[in-house]
């Protein structure tokens, strides 16, 4: 349960509306996360819990079975000059549907005696995509319960003060994460950093500096019996990093290399099966039978944190694109693989340089 794979393909349309550009967009989407294990121990930590994961052993019910999802999510959004506005829905197919969307603004006061100050300010409803449960929701076919189906709902405020070749930013966020048959959260999320440019030419840039990333939630949602949300939610995360950055342009090909390295700490708190008294007393004394509690174990550690990420583009025409990317970071208490392959179409030709760094093409559920 605690692995996923996530394949996605978004088709994109972009065109321009007044002054700025609209898109319309629609994802297809395939969550595979295997299935629950068959022994005692292991379907007891899944949807209804020991007694449920008691009832299989007996033979009375059937296992779980696997857990996955498909479907298509569908969106639309407007950005001008600073200014971007989303709306959307996850997959249809999925268990349960969410509408999604948010609005963000980046601004910036120029100064000629000094730096300039930039800042952005933003509000969202997002899906959490770490696991089935939180993004698709699922389903204990031993119980008929079904739950998940998580989204964070809130805001960020960023801020940054930029010299010539240097600067420093910082970022604070609140979010609350609600799901269906699922425990309320919040998430309080913060960041702060300095970067310089060691190299800038009109052709390539080297960019390196100190990061520093800070978030924790109320609650340790990380499970997957009926009432946890199933997405990393640590009660402390702290991680400091030293980021590098390359990018590149030759020609009609662009690509660019970022890779970071720090420390960092997580602190989760023990947590029962259920947040019901009743029902978690019943998955006590079940659980006990069978030699195991009916909690999850807390947890501190502190290790090395490391990122790497790849991407590159060429225009094989004056309106196509061709791209891909693919990173691998431990970020969180997982390590994570992306990558993808895109073709890009441009209504009108493209005749300029290629665009450096590579502009990001991603799903519209990537997360934060």
């Amino acid at each position: 349960m605690g692995r996923m794979l996530d394949v996605e393909t978004p088709v994109t349309v972009d065109f321009p509306v007044g002054d700025g550009r609209a898109y319309v967009q629609a994802t297809p989407v395939t969550l595979r996360a295997g299935s629950v294990g068959g022994d005692f121990a292991s379907s007891s930590q899944f949807g209804g819990g020991p007694a449920a994961a008691n009832a299989q052993q007996q033979g009375a019910v059937g296992a779980p079975g696997s857990q996955n999802a498909s479907g298509v999510g569908v969106a639309g959004g407007y950005q001008l000059s600073g200014l971007k506005l989303d709306l959307g829905v996850t997959p249809f197919g999925f268990r349960y549907q969410n509408i999604v969307g948010g609005a963000r603004f980046d601004g910036e006061v120029a100064n000629e005696d000094g730096p300039r100050l930039s800042y952005g300010v933003e509000a969202s409803r997002r899906a959490v995509t770490d696991t089935v449960l939180s993004y698709a929701g699922t389903r204990d076919s031993r119980t008929g319960e079904s739950w998940g189906g998580v989204t964070a709902t809130g805001g960020r405020l960023r801020g940054g003060l930029n010299y010539d070749g240097y600067g420093f930013y910082g970022s604070l966020g609140w979010h609350s994460l609600n799901g269906h048959n699922v425990q309320s959260n919040s998430r309080l999320s913060g960041g702060a950093g300095f970067y310089t440019q060691l190299i800038r030419e009109p052709n390539r840039t080297l960019t390196s500096g100190l990061d520093l990333t800070v978030f924790g939630y109320d609650k340790n949602q990380g499970y997957y019996t009926v009432g946890n949300g199933g997405y990393f939610s640590p009660q402390r995360f702290v991680a400091l990093s030293v980021p590098l950055a390359w990018a590149e342009r030759q020609g009609r090909f662009s690509y660019q290399i970022k890779g970071a390295i720090g420390v960092q700490h997580i602190k989760q708190d023990a947590a029962n099966y259920f947040s019901d008294p009743a029902r978690q007393a019943q998955a006590e004394a079940v659980a006990a039978a069978y030699g195991t509690q009916a909690s999850y174990a807390g947890q501190s550690k502190t290790g090395i944190g490391y990122g790497l990420a790849l991407a590159a583009e060429y225009q094989l025409a004056p309106k196509w694109f061709l791209g891909g990317n693919f990173s691998i970071d431990n970020a969180r208490d997982y390590r994570q693989y992306k990558g993808g392959v895109y073709v890009r179409y441009a209504l009108e030709p493209q005749t300029g340089p290629v665009p450096m760094p590579v502009p990001p093409f991603a799903s519209p559920y990537a997360s934060e």
